[in-house]
Formats: C-alpha cells, sequence, structure tokens
C-alpha cells in the first residue's frame, strides 16, 4: 500500500506538472492516463513482490512485461478514441510508468 501511496502522490506530482503545458482534451487524457499507470503499476508491483521470495526478477520481469502490453494495448485504444489527445495521452502514461517504475525497488527491499 505504501508504493501505490507512493505512485499516487508522484503521478499527481507529474500531472500538476504538465498540466500547464497541455490543452483541455491533453489535460482529460492525462487523467485517464494517471489513472491506468497507478493501477498498473499496483498490478506489477504486485506481481514482483508475490514473486520475491522465489526469484525477484522474473517478477519485475513479468510486471515490465505487463507495462509494455498496456502501453501497447493503450496506444491502439488511444489511437481510435481520442485523435486530438494522443500525444499527451501516450507521453504522459510512458512518464508515470518510467519514474514509478524506477522507485520500485526502493520499496522491493523493504
Amino acid at each position: 500500500m505504501l508504493y501505490v501511496a507512493g505512485c499516487v502522490v508522484i503521478v499527481a506530482l507529474i500531472g500538476a506538472i504538465a498540466w500547464s503545458f497541455v490543452g483541455e482534451g491533453g489535460r482529460s487524457a492525462m487523467l485517464v492516463s494517471a489513472g491506468l499507470a497507478v493501477v498498473v503499476q499496483a498490478v506489477a508491483f504486485t506481481l514482483a513482490l508475490v514473486m520475491r521470495r522465489r526469484n525477484v526478477l522474473v517478477g519485475w520481469g513479468l510486471g515490465s512485461l505487463l507495462r509494455l502490453v498496456v502501453l501497447v494495448v493503450y496506444a491502439l485504444v488511444a489511437a481510435k478514441t481520442m485523435r486530438s489527445a494522443l500525444t499527451p495521452a501516450l507521453l504522459s502514461f510512458v512518464g508515470f510508468l518510467f519514474v514509478t517504475t524506477v522507485i520500485e525497488p526502493i520499496f522491493l527491499k523493504q
């Protein structure tokens, strides 16, 4: 739960910074990306946490694979539904995933 709370804070900070650089359509796309990123990160972290005792690298690899699959599916869905806000949606999603993935090992050590 501490990791998810950290993800929410980080996503909120990045989103707040990027909020002023994006138009109205991009802002709603960023909110969708933020929510999706937090959910994906929670599932990926849970995979790594469950696999920690057996092989943490396998769990982390599965989480990374999950992130990649969700990114591709999200890009395909976003390309069909939100054409004008595609760039802010995908850039914010990748940014949220990247930064929260970087802090993941800190929480796996605990």
